[in-house]
Order: C-alpha cells, then sequence, then structure tokens
C-alpha cells in the first residue's frame, strides 16, 4: 500500500506495564517522521495495566501509529509471530518492553536500510541499564544473559557464531515469508525462561543472507533487582540448556557434534575464566560462572532423560 509505514516496531510484553510506558516515551520521542513508523504493542496475557497504558500512550502521541494487539498463546515466539502477521511494513523491528532508546534509535533502523538494500537483517548494540545494585557474583561474562551486546562501533556482518539479540533487531518481511517465523517450541513462555528461537531462526538464514551488526542502533535494557538474583540467572541457565537439546532432537550428526564440542569448549573456557577471577580475588565472580555452566549441562541432561523415557 501506498501509505503503509517503512519499518513496523513490534513490542511484546507481559506484565511490566511501567517498564512498557518509559520504552514507548523514548521510543516516540523520535525527529523521525510519524508516516515512516508504527508501533505494535503485542499483550502476551498480561494480568496488569498493559492495555491502560497502551491507551494512554495512544492518547499522549495521537500523530503517532500504535495499535494494541492481544495475543493468547502463551509464549514470546507466539507473540512474536502475530506481530509478524500484524505488521504493515517491509521492516519488521523488534523490540523488548524494557528498554531506554534515544531519539536517533529509529532513524538510525531507517537509515541502516536505506543504505543497505543489499541487507537482509540486522541487530543492534544494546548495554544493560542496572535500576538496581548491580550484584557482585555478575561478571562481564553474564552479561549477555541480560541483553548486553556489543561488538564494536563499526557495521559489519555478523561472524561465524554471533547473531543478533531479540531485544533489537530487525528483518526485512521477505525473510519471514521465505524461511517462517520464530520456533515456538522455543522462547520464554510467561515464567518458563526457555531460549535459543533467535539462534535458531538465525540458523536457518546463515549463509544464505546478510545480516549485519548495527552500532548506530543503540539502546539500553533495564534490568531491575528480580533479574538480579541467584534463582533467576538459574532458571535462565536450566532453560537455556532445554533450548539446546530440544534444538539437537532433529538436527544431523554432524549438527549434534559441533554444538555439544562448543558447549564443551565453553565449559573449558569457563573453568581457564573461573582461575583468572580467583587469583585476583573475585570468588563470587568465580563460582557464579561454574554453576552457570553446571546449570546449563543439567537443563540439557534432564530434557534429553524426560524425551528417552517418553519415547
Amino acid at each position: 500500500m501506498a501509505d503503509s509505514p517503512f519499518i513496523s516496531i513490534i513490542i511484546c510484553t507481559y506484565n511490566r506495564a511501567e517498564y512498557l510506558r518509559d520504552s514507548l516515551n523514548s521510543l516516540l520521542n523520535t525527529p523521525a517522521a510519524a508516516s515512516l513508523f508504527e508501533v505494535l504493542i503485542i499483550d502476551n496475557n498480561s494480568t496488569d495495566h498493559t492495555k491502560t497504558v497502551t491507551e494512554e500512550t495512544i492518547a499522549s502521541f495521537p500523530n503517532k501509529s500504535i495499535r494494541y494487539v492481544r495475543e493468547t498463546a502463551q509464549g514470546l515466539s507466539h507473540a512474536r509471530n502475530r506481530g509478524i502477521k500484524e505488521a504493515q511494513a517491509s521492516i519488521l523491528l523488534f523490540l523488548d518492553d524494557d528498554i531506554t532508546a534515544n531519539p536517533h534509535f529509529i532513524p538510525a533502523w531507517l537509515s541502516f536500510f536505506d543504505e543497505h538494500p543489499e541487507a537482509a537483517g540486522g541487530g543492534g548494540k544494546i548495554h544493560v541499564q542496572f535500576d538496581d545494585p548491580r550484584p557482585p557474583w555478575m561478571s562481564h561474562f553474564l552479561m549477555p544473559l541480560l541483553g548486553y551486546h556489543d561488538l564494536g562501533n563499526s557495521v559489519k556482518k555478523y561472524p561465524p557464531g554471533k547473531y543478533p539479540f531479540g531485544g533489537n533487531m530487525a528483518f526485512r518481511r521477505k525473510v519471514f515469508d521465505q524461511y517462517g517465523g520464530f520456533n515456538t517450541e522455543l522462547g520464554r513462555k510467561g515464567k518458563h525462561l526457555m531460549a535459543s528461537e533467535e539462534k535458531e531462526f538465525y540458523r536457518r538464514l546463515q549463509g544464505k543472507e546478510d545480516i549485519y551488526y548495527v552500532p548506530r542502533a543503540f539502546l539500553h535494557h533495564r534490568v531491575n533487582k528480580k533479574r538480579l538474583t541467584r534463582g533467576y540467572i538459574k532458571k535462565q541457565a536450566l532453560g537455556l540448556g532445554k533450548s539446546i537439546a530440544m534444538q539437537l532432537q532433529e538436527a544431523s550428526k554432524a549438527e549434534k557434534i559441533y554444538q555439544l564440542g562448543n558447549e564443551f569448549f565453553k565449559s573449558i573456557a569457563t573453568v581457564l575464566l573461573c582461575v583468572g577471577y580467583s587469583l585476583v580475588l573475585q570468588f563470587s565472580k568465580a563460582s557464579m560462572l561454574i554453576k552457570f555452566r553446571r546449570w546449563i549441562w543439567r537443563g540439557y541432561a534432564e530434557y534429553t532423560a524426560n524425551h528417552k523415557s517418553a519415547s
């Protein structure tokens, strides 16, 4: 359609109404022309006042295209796929509901796709904004669990083993038309912290499409004390291990060897990092890294054992 926006911004949300309010305010205070983008709020069965926040935001920004959609199938992948279905633009940008964007964030994405017609998609830079004190055991190597994603300050194609993070990634619609949407067996479902849906999606594109790292599309991911507990990190690690096991069910023998070899290499690297932290007396960081890797393997083993007994 001639009056369709250039980019659809898809924000999937679940029970984070006040974070969503702040995210929308930071995002919508932009010099980008209102006709160039739309914002879709995909409410994945929130029980708080998410709908009210969206309605208030629509009233506060009457010149912006903002739509509210409720997706009843629980799970982040379901919500993202609903966003793909509802979006009207040729570029689809996925954001978390707890981000802080600067005024030039949307223009940065618009410029990137205008300047790189060959790009099928991209991932933006993400730093972490701690709303509560960072615990002493939270090392730099666990920061990706909180959404941290920084590959430098230059635009470049993603190297092997790297891929966009879901809190700030964009793709041309044709990518979903050709490769399908996000795997609904993976990804978060309410309070269940499964993972790897982005990695699984990207692997379908790897070697076939040009996906770029876009540092100018920079935002902060907000993290509060609920995500800064050992229990929360444990749930994430167990979910990650289960997600890895799920993906390997249908993988070829070569893929299984590669993935398990990669996880084994990470375990060795974790031990070396722990030695380094111990030498500088940062024992809490060393201990958490070991626990984190052990929890991943535990999640993998539990899923594998349950799957074997079920079959």
